[in-house]
Formats: C-alpha cells, sequence, structure tokens
C-alpha cells in the first residue's frame, strides 16, 4: 500500500515485510543508492544494487550502517550487496568531512581573493574540483595544518566544468 501526504511524504507498507531483491538504478542516484540500501539494511534476504552511486558519503554511509550491525558490501563501486539483518544497533561513529561544503570554501577563497587554511579536509575526495581550481588559477596545497587555498599571483581565468558522477566534479 502506498500513501502520498500533503507535505509530500511518500508512505508504503507491505503485509509480509521487506523482502531482498534485485535493483538496477536507471542514474546512478546517491538519494536512491542510500533509500535502498537502509531498506535493505532490514529486509529478509539479500539486495543487491546495480549502477548505485559510488560517492564518498554513500561509502561512508554503508561503514556507519555496518558499525550498527548492517552486512554491506560493495560500497564505493557501482554493485553493492546487502545481506538483510533482523535488526540495527546503536554505535558511535563520526560522519566525514563533507567535500561538497569543503570545495565550496575552497571557491570562496578564490574568489574573495583570500587565503584560507582548511581543517579536515577530504581533498582525496576533491581531486576534480582540486584540478579545475588550479586550472582556473588557484594555488591549494596540502600542508600539515591542513589544505591552504588563496588565488594565485595571476588572479582567476575562466575553465570550462562538466559535472559528472563521482569521481567527476559534482553537481551540487
Amino acid at each position: 500500500k502506498i500513501t502520498y501526504s500533503t507535505s509530500g511524504m511518500i508512505t508504503c507498507e507491505t503485509p509480509v515485510g521487506l523482502k531482498g531483491g534485485f535493483v538496477y538504478l536507471d542514474i546512478a542516484s546517491v538519494g536512491a543508492t542510500i533509500n535502498v540500501m537502509l531498506a535493505a539494511a532490514l529486509a529478509e534476504g539479500t539486495t543487491v544494487i546495480e549502477n548505485a552511486a559510488r560517492e564518498p558519503h554513500i561509502v561512508d554511509m554503508a561503514c556507519f550502517l555496518n558499525a550498527c550491525g548492517a552486512k554491506i558490501e560493495g560500497q564505493g563501486s557501482t554493485v553493492i550487496r546487502v545481506q538483510g539483518v533482523e535488526r540495527l544497533h546503536g554505535c558511535e561513529y563520526a560522519v566525514m568531512p563533507d567535500r561538497i561544503e569543503a570545495g565550496t570554501f575552497l571557491i570562496a577563497a578564490g574568489v574573495t581573493g583570500g587565503e584560507l587554511l582548511l581543517k579536515n579536509c577530504p581533498i582525496n575526495d576533491m581531486s576534480a574540483v582540486v584540478d579545475k581550481l588550479r586550472s582556473a588559477g588557484m594555488v591549494i596545497e596540502e600542508t600539515p595544518e591542513g589544505v591552504l587555498a588563496k588565488c594565485g599571483e595571476n588572479g582567476l581565468k575562466g575553465v570550462k566544468v562538466n559535472t559528472r558522477p563521482h569521481p567527476g566534479f559534482p553537481t551540487d
């Protein structure tokens, strides 16, 4: 049974509970991948997600769910397997730094002509963004204190940006 609320919430109910199965995502969607992983974690049996999103926060979500007792493997690849468990439990978990937010701060340093030291920056997950910013004239360096970003001596220049799924330049 599917119901739709006026606020946009969709509620799905089944009299037999969730059953594992095969899910092919036409588009490698972050939201869809996360939602299928969440449902599959408590579904009976195994769920295989093909064409899954590969973003770092998909991997982080799977690691968090695994820390809560889920059985997820393949995160970071296009095929994720989830073996449903009866229940999840709490845990202590540190969520990874947000690469989109970090990229926004790096861009802000360039467009304002400022200098920024960004601590705990997930630079290894941001190669497409860092490469484009360097091409545009920014200086971005890893230091023991964090990532230092500033506008280069010759200022910034326009560059062509094409967005792509991870590990490409993010749409956000």
